[in-house]
């Protein structure tokens, strides 16, 4: 039993995972420290769009201001900003178009119901 008791003291315990705390989302007061937090927040955001680029095949483009007013921009390969923000405003403008037609239909339809029921 000894060597036994000896051994368990010899095995660690398993350690605890480390979670990261929450960040509180607040403006950072330091003009140095809110340029650099931007700028790696920033890298980080464009290389998460160019992963979700290459690994779905899919169109990815943003845009970003800086709070000094510069642009940064990102577009999937084989695209344009400007190609994906047309296409993305075309289908938007459709999806409006197509949302006011299904509420008048649906409101037409309700108006006859209560005709029918009156």
């Amino acid at each position: 039993m000894d060597a036994e008791a000896a051994r368990r003291k010899q095995v660690a315990p398993p350690q605890e995972k480390r979670k990261r705390g929450r960040l509180e989302l607040r403006r950072i007061q330091d003009r140095t420290s809110r340029q650099v937090r931007f700028s790696k927040r920033r890298s980080g955001l464009f290389k998460k769009a160019h992963e979700l680029s290459v690994l779905c095949d899919a169109e990815v483009a943003m845009v970003v201001f800086s709070p000094a007013g510069r642009l940064y921009h990102y577009a999937s390969l084989g695209t344009s900003i400007e190609k994906t923000f047309c296409r993305y405003w075309d289908l938007a403008n459709t999806d409006i178009d197509l949302n006011i037609e299904a509420r008048d239909s649906r409101d037409n339809y309700n108006t006859q119901v209560k005709h029918i029921n009156s």
